[in-house]
């Protein structure tokens, strides 16, 4: 309780700047003690970066207490276990809340890249306004209504899929129209907005209702990329857009236009000139959300994807998707050969800290594996007959994902393993980064720290041969 008022004391007493741009939170739940909890707000809605994120561990009792910075209501993410939980946050708002049972996230899954987390709301047990200390019942608050309606609309739309599935008739407008009676005198316009954009899924399920209409009723006017509603609801109309819409009459031009031409004007006004998209930012969303899909699917040259990004950047619709577009080619081209792979910090097994930086002057093999993958396994002894033979202008680097860090230290001196080994924990999104969809994963970056194959090829597969070629072909050897 100590902690608690001294949070409520914080704001109340600090600065006026702080005051209104911050909302707090605080839970308690016996299973969580010792817990950590990852606090997000999420910033731009194509890639992972958040405004804001902190790491919380949870005390003895399993109390949880959290201030977030805001300027504004947000939707701020709480990862922990195998859950995502979400709360639609107010600035200036103290928020008791109420953490679901835990559930431990097992270790396949911690290591998975096509992991989902379970996604719950949080529940609101109260709100307290931090200029009044005025209190209202959980029950009032809009999170509760959200809460409600989602019961209710998963239900709804698992009618009409069935009914779809079946070939039967469903009336989505009286499904619509019955939901509203109960929830349209709620006043939020956060809600009132959710609720719409729900109401398109629905639609969209049913099948009935073309993508211009849907567009049109039930996502705009206005693009909202930081309500999760919209986001949601936007994925869904135009998830490949680009694929079908480069195979139309309309839109013949837009590979040409891509890869030959790197036009972005001419590229956004053909998006544009669709009757789905009703303004120059949708477009520009449906472009950013399409590039990062295309740019790993072949069908379009990298090269030309990243010059039109950089085009975005230095043109757009709006400062902000200014700031998208630049974020989106920075986090491309980092697997581009001849760029800068991402950034790594990570320890050693004797805790010593390591980036790519501490390796320039020779070629560096860089090696994403397991200590019980049979396909890793089979690798290894390749990667340490490098370090005898090739030490004096090849790194052999491994990031291992190894549940135990003792462990791993003991599987390196049971194989009598020397190559540099880094624990990926100090730093789980490096798997992100380097899109590590499986194991063993290689990549090979030059002497002066640029990507130099992207992915490489694997020690089984001929790297060592490659090697040669590469040195061969810069006089090297």
């Amino acid at each position: 309780m100590l902690r608690r008022s001294l949070i409520f004391s914080l704001l109340f007493c600090g600065s006026g700047i702080l005051m209104g741009q911050s909302a707090s939170l605080h839970a308690v739940a016996l299973d969580y003690a010792g817990q950590s909890i990852y606090t997000s707000v999420a910033w731009n809605p194509f890639i992972t970066i958040p405004e804001y994120s902190n790491r919380v561990l949870c005390d003895e009792k399993g109390e949880f207490e959290q201030v977030v910075p805001l300027k504004s209501p947000r939707v701020v993410q709480f990862e922990t276990g195998v859950y995502q939980l979400y709360l639609y946050m107010e600035p200036g708002f103290h928020y008791e809340v109420e953490l679901p049972a835990y559930r431990e996230k097992k270790w396949d899954d911690q290591i998975s890249p096509f992991f989902q987390p379970l996604s719950l709301p949080l529940v609101v047990l109260s709100r307290t306004s931090l200029s009044t200390r005025e209190r209202i019942d959980g029950s009032m608050d809009v999170n509760h209504s959200i809460a409600t309606y989602d019961s209710l609309f998963i239900n709804a739309n698992r009618e009409v899929i069935n009914h779809r599935k079946l070939g039967q008739p469903v009336n989505t407008d009286s499904i619509i129209q019955q939901m509203e009676a109960v929830f349209n005198r709620d006043s939020s316009m956060f809600f009132s907005d959710y609720r719409r954009f729900r109401y398109g899924a629905l639609k969209l399920n049913e099948g009935k209702t073309t993508l211009a209409p849907l567009s049109l009723e039930y996502l705009g006017p206005t693009v909202m990329e930081w309500h999760p509603g919209f986001v949601d609801l936007f994925r869904a109309l135009f998830k490949d857009f680009i694929y079908y819409f480069a195979g139309s009459p309309e839109g013949l031009e837009f590979r040409n236009l891509v890869n030959r031409n790197q036009d972005f004007r001419q590229v956004r006004q053909l998006v544009l000139d669709h009757p789905a998209v009703w303004s120059d930012t949708l477009a520009e969303m449906i472009l950013l959300q399409e590039f990062s899909e295309l740019f790993y699917r072949g069908e379009y040259h990298k090269e030309a994807i990243l010059i039109m990004l950089d085009s975005m950047a230095h043109d757009p619709v709006t400062p902000q998707f200014g700031i998208y577009s630049a974020q989106l080619l920075e986090k491309l081209s980092s697997l581009v050969t001849g760029h800068i792979p991402p950034a790594i910090s990570l320890e050693d097994l004797d805790g010593l800290s390591w980036s790519l930086n501490d390796f320039n002057g020779k070629y560096t093999y860089l090696f994403f594996g397991t200590t019980d993958h049979y396909g890793c396994m089979m690798e290894y002894p390749y990667l340490q007959s490098y370090i005898e033979k090739h030490a004096a202008y090849l790194n052999v680097v491994t990031v291992m994902t190894s549940e135990d860090r003792n462990k791993l230290d003991d599987f390196m001196h049971r194989n009598a393993y020397t190559w540099t080994v880094l624990h990926y924990e100090g730093q789980p999104g490096v798997l992100d980064d380097y899109m590590v969809r499986g194991y063993p994963t290689a990549y090979l970056i030059d002497r002066n720290g640029l990507l130099l194959l992207s992915p490489a090829t694997l020690p089984s597969e001929g790297f060592e041969q490659q090697l040669f070629r590469i040195m061969r072909a810069r006089g090297e050897i």
